[in-house]
């Protein structure tokens, strides 16, 4: 009965430890679980390009900001839009953004998106960003 116990025990551990090695939820001791990536490295290096030509003016190169204008990576960006999402982020630049004159392609607003979420320390993976996508920005980058 113990020996039976014991294997009943064994193959239990074993199947578990299967399950998760398939899921990919396998971690190595004192690594965090990392959230998902939400946008490709093609999107956030065209965001970087895009970026330069259409937001560097005002957002300066380094994503600084200056005083008036918002920096957009670093903690005054976190403070602001971690807790928000992904498709709140893009709605608010493709509404309002160059400013005065929102006129950028859906792409290129995405592709922005992308080098900005970059920048604040996401990673890129194999899922495109769309303007559709809602992640919460914070969770992108908490473990990163």
């Amino acid at each position: 009965m113990a020996m039976t116990r014991a294997f009943l025990l064994a193959f239990a551990a074993s199947a578990s430890a299967a399950a998760l090695v398939a899921s990919g939820e396998v971690m190595v001791a004192g690594q965090e679980a990392s959230a998902a990536s939400v946008f490709t490295a093609q999107q956030a290096t065209a965001g970087k390009a895009q970026y330069a030509k259409n937001c560097a003016s005002c957002h300066m190169p380094d994503l600084s900001g200056n005083g008036e204008i918002s920096a957009l990576a670093g903690p005054t960006f976190m403070e602001t839009w971690g807790p928000r999402s992904t498709k709140q982020f893009f709605e608010y630049i493709s509404a309002a953004m160059p400013y005065g004159q929102p006129s950028l392609t859906k792409d290129a607003y995405t592709e922005i998106t992308a080098f900005i979420l970059q920048s604040n320390g996401a990673v890129a993976g194999e899922t495109a960003l769309s303007a559709s996508t809602a992640v919460i920005i914070g969770d992108l980058v908490a473990a990163h």
